[in-house]
């Protein structure tokens, strides 16, 4: 990874600023620090320091602050320097999420993106490149981190038993309302409107409604299930996160209802599927075309009538459910991969599917039974464990960083 043209900068850098000290002119650039086979640059750490200026207008740019932005960019340039080594790569669509997400909060904010762009010195391509080494960092903090931060069954009951627990759990709605004191056809004239794509609640409640909250785009805050009338709760039970509820009638008028925000515990109702299969591999010796050959074979005798159970016994390659005839228990949403899940779920129960292909090779399935199932045990302990590992992340990554740091080698050269 080592950089040739930052040494050549470097390098006449330092001719310039010898050869022509009695001219006072400035070196183009020149090495701050080596950082195993990398280089920091006097432009990098000027550049950084733009940045953080255009990002709050005051900031003090001192010495204090420039050698924070030298360690800042030797713990940056270790990173990348194991990303490269790892082979990590991030998606184009990863890096034009990141960056329409910047456009976006320079909007919120009044900022102008140009006027942005030429106070942080970088160009379009630029940025791009420095949300991608962003996006790297954090995919390699992750992974190390992943491996040092271990949350047991005891701390996520420990959690779940404390106060703080307990209102985690407590299920809190934050609504939007609009309160109409006239007809249903008013009422669902405005209930479309909302409907229309772009629409907001916030501007139309304060056009609208009649409620106490109109004056703040209808918006109710956050509230328990208790504090709510049980009118409400009737209409919203099963709604997401920024659906809106059909206009309903009480004694007060004609309500139109939308979910701001959920959170909480609630049931987590998913299909879960019981399901059996035979799996052909192709090999080396074995082409793709001979394993679809064996498949479509199996499948015929499948629907004439051969069992299963006993056909999974003798052909399937999948190791782990040959002795069960091909059982594969019940699954959980995302356990397989898409071609597998595509299928099972397009498969009615009973029933056995045509041939299909994923990376594991050729497939018939069966589908013995389906339920849906309130998961909400599993995902509460798996949502805690997250809660846990974020509070323990800032921690263990400053502890990470520094382990780094003394483990490489970087000589700072001011």
């Amino acid at each position: 990874m080592f950089k040739l043209h930052h040494i050549l900068l470097a390098l006449m850098g330092l001719c310039l600023s010898q050869g022509l000290a009695s001219q006072d002119y400035e070196p183009l650039d020149r090495t701050i620090a080596i950082v195993e086979d990398d280089v920091v640059l006097y432009s990098q750490v000027e550049q950084r320091a733009r940045q953080l200026a255009a990002q709050q207008p005051s900031t003090i740019i001192d010495g204090n602050l420039r050698q924070l932005i030298i360690d800042q960019l030797i713990l940056e340039t270790l990173q990348l320097q194991i990303a490269e080594r790892i082979k990590l790569s991030i998606a184009e669509s990863d890096v034009e999420r990141a960056y329409n997400d910047l456009r976006s909060t320079l909007a919120a904010k009044q900022i102008d993106y140009r006027q942005y762009l030429g106070e942080i010195g970088l160009n379009e391509v630029e940025l791009k490149t420095a949300l991608r080494d962003e996006l790297m960092i954090k995919q390699v903090q992750e992974g190390n981190l992943q491996r040092r931060i271990r949350i047991t069954d005891r701390e996520i009951d420990e959690f779940l038993e404390s106060k703080a627990g307990q209102e985690w759990l407590t299920t809190r709605l934050r609504l939007g309302h609009i309160l109409l004191p006239g007809d249903t056809d008013q009422a669902q004239a405005i209930y479309e409107e909302l409907m229309q794509p772009g629409a907001a609640f916030d501007k139309v409640a304060q056009r609208v409604s009649k409620g106490p909250n109109a004056a703040k785009g209808g918006d109710l805050g956050w509230r328990t299930q208790d504090q709510l009338p049980a009118l409400f709760l009737q209409q919203v039970a099963t709604l997401k996160a920024g659906d809106i509820a059909e206009p309903f009638r009480s004694n007060a008028g004609v309500h139109i209802v939308k979910i701001l925000q959920r959170s909480g515990a609630e049931p987590v109702m998913v299909q879960r599927y019981q399901v059996r299969h035979i799996l052909i591999k192709p090999t080396v010796l074995f082409t793709d075309e001979e394993a679809k050959a064996k498949i479509d074979g199996i499948y015929q005798q499948l629907v004439t009538g051969t069992d299963f159970i006993e056909l999974a016994q003798s052909q399937t390659e999948d190791t782990g459910s040959k002795a069960d005839g091909g059982a594969l228990g019940w699954s959980t949403p995302g356990q397989f991969v898409p071609e597998f899940e595509r299928t099972m779920k397009a498969t009615p129960v009973g029933e056995i599917s045509k041939p299909f292909r994923s990376q594991f090779g050729w497939h018939v399935l069966r589908v013995d039974d389906s339920k849906i199932e309130d998961m909400f045990e599993t995902v509460k302990r798996n949502q805690v464990a997250n809660i846990l590992r974020e509070r323990r992340f800032q921690d263990e990554l400053q502890l990470w960083l520094q382990e780094l740091r003394q483990e490489a080698y970087v000589d700072v050269l001011i």
